[in-house]
């Protein structure tokens, strides 16, 4: 379980990175216009948060449920996107607050 609230936070802040800061505006962008459908993925912390959620599990393997090695892959990664997207949110707000 441990290893789940950590990869949630770690996906929680590359989604973050990726789709707020202006670092990445530029990448955004560009990734927008050479294909809007993978452009609209990059722009919405929610969405990427699944993708970087799938890649950490596949690369650390933590098991969260003890079935079907597909299913428990499927369901860890979805668990901790899900737990991602709250402390993303609390990021941005904190932001927004910030910067107000």
């Amino acid at each position: 379980m441990k290893d789940v609230a950590m990869l949630s936070i770690v996906t929680a802040s590359i989604s973050f990175t990726v789709t707020e800061t202006k670092l990445f505006k530029p990448l955004r962008k560009w990734v927008r216009v050479k294909n809007p459908f993978f452009g609209e993925m990059v722009c919405c912390g929610y969405c990427l948060g699944h993708w970087v959620a799938f890649g950490l599990v596949a690369i650390y393997r933590p098991k969260l449920f003890e079935s079907w090695w597909l299913l428990d892959y499927f369901c860890t990664a979805i668990v901790i996107a899900w737990l991602g997207s709250f402390q993303w949110v609390v990021m941005c707000w904190l932001i927004e607050k910030v910067n107000k």
